[in-house]
């Protein structure tokens, strides 16, 4: 067998070199994530259709099984940081001269993400309104069902209240959305002071976040301290992101760092164990599943070998596919497990757990993956040629002066 040409090796080498982009792989990551949350929330709908499920299972079992495999509390902490990375990418493509213009960054990101939020959201009052007319609901996500929530819900502020029944996942959505203001407006404070905008509401986060648990623990234990400092807390993780972002060059430079970012697994792993020993307080898990997530992003990053002089190439279509859906999936998927357990009941099935979990899981998964190109694609088309328009308008013959990047 004649031994490989150089130019042969060199191919296969940079096959393997760069297999996936760092974006197909965010790509990946977000499906991935979204999938994982819906096959944890399937796992609660089949326990309170089968309220017996723990019994004859041993402790570690059990603890294991609703706190680790049943909560999707852990990807959520993996699409904060993944946003964070993303809009700090975004923003630093946006400054000129030493200025930010606050008005297309706002209207980029709230037509990204609220179309289908509130088309999800009349999909979820449609839901959990009709259901009660031909059977019981389900006990999975049964608080606030009723028009305060819902009023709440519709004007994103639900997170110091309760969610919208089965629209219980949404609360990171309405979290991103406040990540999405404050980054924006740090970002038109602080471009033109020349500082860091990731490294101020990194500050800020960690700061209002540690003040308020404090105050929690001191007693003052309302709703809005819990919800404000639970909002400001996880902002630090969010923001862990946007540092990642801010130093990409020199992760790449830095090799200890990328050997300790390989043990992200291990990392992630310790968040899911102290989360299942139920002894450790909840915000520790977050920071945990935080720093995972931190850390798989900077593996990724050192993975990267950027090049320049090639040509750009197409993302392969799964990897557009998984980030495509990612969004609708997670929107849509709680009042589709909620109507799948409806249904289960109205028709008498008295099926185990194990049995009810994958059922639901596949069901919510293939309702949910045609909606990237239904719902989304439209929207995200809609929304390119919105910002190429607003990108392509000519500019005022005299500057008028602004507030925060905004004419007045």
């Amino acid at each position: 067998m004649m031994p490989p040409t150089p130019s042969s090796t060199d191919a296969r080498r940079e096959r393997r070199s760069s297999t996936y982009s760092l974006n197909e792989k965010i790509d990946v990551c977000r499906g991935l994530f979204a999938y994982l949350v819906v096959t944890a929330h399937a796992f609660e709908l089949a326990c309170s259709l089968d309220p017996g499920w723990a019994g004859p299972l041993p402790p570690v079992v059990r603890n294991f099984l609703f706190y680790g495999v049943g909560s999707g509390v852990f990807y959520v902490m993996g699409f904060f940081v993944l946003s964070g990375y993303c809009i700090q990418s975004s923003v630093r493509r946006q400054i000129v001269n030493d200025g930010f213009p606050l008005k297309t960054y706002m209207i980029a990101r709230l037509t990204r993400i609220l179309p289908l939020y509130y088309l999800a959201l009349l999909f979820t009052v449609v839901v959990e309104y009709v259901t009660p007319l031909w059977t019981s609901r389900p006990t999975i996500w049964s608080n606030g069902v009723s028009g305060k929530v819902l009023l709440c819900q519709t004007l994103l502020i639900q997170n110091f209240t309760q969610t919208f029944g089965s629209f219980a996942p949404s609360w990171s959505i309405t979290s991103e959305v406040a990540y999405y203001i404050l980054f924006g407006v740090l970002a038109a404070v602080c471009v033109p002071l020349r500082l860091r905008p990731a490294v101020v509401g990194m500050g800020v986060c960690a700061g209002v976040g540690l003040i308020l648990q404090i105050v929690y623990r001191a007693g003052f234990q309302s709703p809005a301290v819990l919800g404000t400092g639970l909002l400001f807390g996880l902002g630090t993780i969010w923001f862990l992101g946007a540092l990642v972002a801010e130093n990409t060059s020199g992760f790449r430079e830095a090799p200890g760092l990328l050997t300790i970012a390989r043990a992200w697994p291990l990392t992630l792993a310790l968040s899911i164990g102290m989360w299942c020993s139920q002894r450790v307080h909840q915000e520790f898990v977050f920071l945990a599943a935080g720093g995972a997530f931190t850390l798989m992003l900077i593996h990724f990053i050192g993975q990267q070998r950027p090049a320049p002089t090639e040509p750009r190439r197409e993302p392969r279509r799964h990897t557009e596919f998984l980030g495509l859906t990612s969004y609708p999936t997670y929107l849509f998927h709680g009042p589709i497990l909620l109507a799948f357990g409806a249904a289960l009941q109205a028709a008498g099935v008295a099926t185990p757990w194990w049995k009810i979990w994958p059922a639901a899981t596949l069901f919510a998964l293939a309702c949910c993956a045609p909606m990237g190109v239904l719902l989304e694609l439209p929207i995200m088309v809609w929304r390119a040629g919105l910002l190429k328009r607003l990108k392509s308008a000519p500019a005022p013959r005299a500057a008028a002066p602004s507030i925060l990047g905004i004419p007045q």
